[in-house]
């Protein structure tokens, strides 16, 4: 039986990319990452733990919600280019949601 894709919702997306434009910090527990990034952040100088899992949370993502992970780097590329108004950002968004 195939898996039914998961359609997109224009309005959470826009909503969701406006959140992490103004509050792109994520937290989570887990001592296990906790101790993994604190190893490599004491062993190497320079280690910069928010880099790293960046780079994994974003590989992961894009691995599981492709099509998601398309479409907001394409709304988070074009809202960086333009004035930093929320009016201008939201009517970006909008037409980047496919809604304009």
């Amino acid at each position: 039986m195939k898996k039914k894709k998961a359609q997109i919702d224009n309005n959470q997306l826009r909503k969701s990319v406006e959140q992490a434009i103004h509050q792109p910090r994520l937290a989570f527990y887990s001592p296990l990452s906790a101790a993994v990034m604190n190893y490599w952040k004491n062993a190497v100088p320079r280690y910069s733990i928010s880099d790293e899992l960046a780079k994994i949370v974003e590989a992961a993502l894009a691995k599981k919600y492709p099509e998601l992970t398309r479409r907001v780097t394409k709304m988070l590329k074009s809202g960086k280019k333009g004035s930093k108004s929320s009016v201008s950002t939201r009517a970006r968004l909008s037409q980047e949601a496919g809604e304009g």
